[in-house]
């Protein structure tokens, strides 16, 4: 990035421009080799990260041949058009970046932690903001008629810069000392020593509000908050995992293929591996199971229906067992 400064891919040197080219010929390949893979092309649609890498993938071939082609054919050459705004699009080759998050799933939960916390991070940043300005007002109004001290003056001699030395100094702890010995220098200059300390203490007391209780707070609510949502991502990506091995245990069972798991066929678990194995994994007794789905088949007996379930009923019965259905 540094040491290609041209405007366009075709003014840039050759490796540059090699480079460029090899990396959109592999990605549209592996773009095409995912879109193979998909048994029915429409799913394809549904898949969020595919659309997602599909964008990028055509961003990157508009910038790279269609726009190199489109200023050859315009212009002979990058260099004869104004294609200063055309440089915005490298930019946008940083939102790949996103694409991390499939694979560090430590960086999704922060994300996500923040986003969870931002109505807590905003009501911190109001309370933050509200304590600055009732502050600013209180030191205004013994400090705007200091006129000896040119520290004092640049500080807080109008309420905006009153309020930006306390965001500054205060909150963000940049320079407390400063602020204290430039305000204890009142005393030197001939003003009374009253209004020295007592201005102080006002501001040792927005520091202690600001940046020692609202920021300490604000960290320890942001760190639980993502402690909660590392916790929900957890539970939901093992439930997610167990509910697939559970649809394809009741394909299993479903020996007609009638989508319903008759009473016969939920016995027959018994004699396969593959349900105790999968039941086991979630901490479910098969036996339990059978005593708890026998009010569902003595209903459809008594409504004369055949007895049999569906199979998003046995697999609620299977959740609600585990204590997983809430999630």
């Amino acid at each position: 990035a540094d040491r290609n400064t041209a405007a366009t891919l075709i003014d840039s040197i050759w490796p540059y421009q090699l480079c460029d080219h090899l990396f959109c010929i592999y990605f549209v390949f592996e773009l095409a080799v995912r879109f193979a893979a998909f048994e029915s092309k429409r799913n394809s649609l549904r898949d969020v990260w595919f659309i997602f890498d599909s964008v990028l993938v055509a961003m990157m071939v508009f910038e790279t041949w269609l726009l190199s082609i489109i200023l050859l054919i315009a212009g002979g050459g990058g260099g004869s058009l104004q294609t200063g705004p055309l440089r915005l699009l490298r930019l946008l080759r940083l939102s790949r970046l996103v694409r991390l998050l499939r694979s560090l799933p430590e960086l999704l939960t922060l994300v996500n932690g923040m986003r969870a916390a931002s109505r807590a991070v905003t009501s911190a940043l109001m309370l933050i903001i509200g304590l600055n300005y009732v502050f600013a007002i209180i030191i205004n109004m013994f400090l705007s008629d200091v006129t000896e001290s040119e520290n004092i003056v640049a500080k807080f001699s109008t309420l905006g810069l009153s309020m930006w030395s306390l965001a500054l100094h205060g909150t963000f702890a940049d320079g407390i000392s400063d602020i204290m010995e430039d305000i204890r220098a009142l005393e030197t200059l001939g003003y009374d020593w009253v209004l020295g300390w007592s201005m102080i203490s006002v501001f040792f007391l927005y520091v202690l509000l600001t940046n020692i209780t609202v920021m300490n707070m604000l960290i320890g609510i942001v760190c639980e908050v993502v402690a909660e949502v590392k916790q929900r991502d957890e539970k939901l990506s093992a439930v997610d995992y167990l509910k697939r091995n559970l649809r394809e245990l009741l394909i299993e069972l479903d020996k007609d293929g009638n989508g319903q798991i008759s009473k016969e066929e939920l016995q027959n678990a018994r004699l396969m591996p593959m349900a105790k194995d999968v039941l086991r994994e979630l901490d479910v007794d098969l036996e339990d199971l059978l005593v708890l789905t026998e009010p569902l088949f003595e209903q459809d007996v008594d409504e004369g229906r055949e007895q049999e379930v569906t199979r998003e009923e046995l697999l609620n019965v299977i959740l609600d067992m585990r204590g997983d259905r809430d999630v």
